[in-house]
């Protein structure tokens, strides 16, 4: 019953969305639900990727990605959550819907508990394990032909437990269509776990899209839902209480394989657009394009960039590794793609980060399972061209990259150092 569930789950979350961004289209998954940067992945049958050039091959691919959909990190946001309810339970200022709450949540815990806090949920698996089948059928040729010469494929995780998890799901998904597939011992990358960069302009940011008349009516929405007026009144912040409910609203859907609590009931829709559009805030100013004129939010993520380049060298000097990838966090793809300036983390903020004036989007930079993936291809010269996926769609590089004449999507590795370093 909870893999039909979880399937059922998975397909209704992946829809084809055209982005018409930098001169490419990206197909991601519906923000319909402001679910930010807890948005799943989903798992669709295929993706695409633009044909090479004549006479140029595949000869190297390497990534970076989120893990996949997991529990909560810690029990903080639940006890907090927990602690209002009880203090409003004894107070008897819990509405008839509000009652129900502290069933839902510890029944959440439960299914958080069985699985470990911060470990990947039934639907994270799903994840990689989709992505890793989808690669295959991409390059499965050509991941085998390199394992039938000898050449390995290289996994980097960072230290965390769920990172871990992730690449071995995404290692049986090839497998599932690359059979003979030749995989290094997997290596622990400390560059894949990047603290914050947010700066004093973007903590002041962060600050005042939280004071917006917007989010705090949102937050008195969601509260209302649980308990009485008079203590909600009362309450000495507001906003934080009910982030803390949409949390828990936005971690459900990557939770639904294992539980079917989901907390829609507390976060009305209208609500949950603006609460989400507060967490976009902060991990815009904390991770994404962040303040401008300033590269503190994203900068972190430059070894990963050097990572990229070093391991494509090497294989262009005639290295033995054929792909690399990477699994890390929302920590270091939402930098990442700031830093590369992928689609949609273009643009940084003058004044406080909204929808209305930036496109950034936590579904689209910090979405579970998100990735970014470099594809190198060569002809019989030895002239190298790159391209590049998006969670899995073909999408240009910024606008500063001049492609090569050969096709819009192929950039010259010179090029690329050029106008990324």
């Amino acid at each position: 019953m909870r893999t039909t569930r979880t399937a059922a789950v998975l397909t209704t979350v992946v829809v084809a969305l055209a982005l018409p961004l930098s001169g490419a289209h990206a197909v991601i998954v519906t923000n319909d639900k402001y679910y930010a940067n807890q948005t799943p992945y989903g798992d669709p049958a295929s993706t695409s990727i633009v044909a090479p050039p004549a006479g140029y091959e595949l000869f190297f691919v390497e990534n970076v990605g989120r893990h996949g959909a997991r529990a909560l990190t810690g029990s903080d946001t639940e006890r907090r959550a927990l602690a209002v309810w009880k203090a409003a339970s004894r107070k008897g200022a819990l509405t008839t819907r509000g009652k129900k709450f502290d069933d839902q949540v510890r029944a959440f815990q439960r299914a958080e508990k069985k699985l470990g806090y911060g470990h990947l949920s039934t639907v994270g698996k799903a994840e990689w394990r989709g992505i890793g089948r989808r690669t295959a059928a991409s390059y499965g040729s050509f991941l085998s032909a390199a394992s039938a010469k000898g050449e390995t494929v290289a996994m980097q995780t960072s230290p965390v437990y769920r990172t871990k998890q992730s690449a071995n799901y995404f290692r049986l998904g090839l497998q599932s269509g690359v059979p003979n597939l030749n995989t290094a011992p997997r290596t622990v990358n400390q560059d894949l776990l990047i603290d914050e960069g947010v700066s004093k302009a973007g903590r002041a940011a962060i600050a005042k899209v939280k004071r917006r008349s917007t989010v705090k009516a949102a937050a008195r929405q969601v509260l209302l839902r649980l308990y009485k007026k008079s203590y909600v009144d009362r309450l000495s912040d507001p906003v934080g209480t009910a982030i803390d409910v949409y949390l828990l609203y936005s971690t459900a859907p990557g939770m639904a394989g294992d539980t079917r609590v989901t907390f829609a009931d507390y976060v009305p829709l209208s609500a949950a657009k603006h609460l989400a559009e507060a967490i976009d805030a902060s991990n815009f100013y904390r991770f994404g394009p962040g303040v401008a004129g300033q590269s503190s939010s994203y900068k972190r993520a430059r070894p990963v960039l050097a990572d990229f380049f070093s391991a494509l060298d090497a294989r262009i000097s005639g290295g033995s590794t054929a792909a690399v990838f990477r699994l890390a966090h929302g920590e270091v793809t939402m930098p990442f793609a700031a830093l590369i300036k992928a689609p949609g983390s273009e643009k940084q903020a003058s004044r406080a980060f909204s929808y209305g004036s930036n496109p950034w989007r936590g579904f689209v930079a910090g979405r579970l399972a998100g990735n970014l993936e470099w594809a190198a291809y060569r002809n019989a010269a030895g002239e190298v061209l790159v391209t590049m996926r998006y969670n899995e769609q073909p999408v240009q590089f910024n606008a500063s990259c001049t492609p090569s004449a050969a096709g819009p999507y192929f950039y010259a590795v010179s090029q690329l150092k050029s106008c990324l370093g």
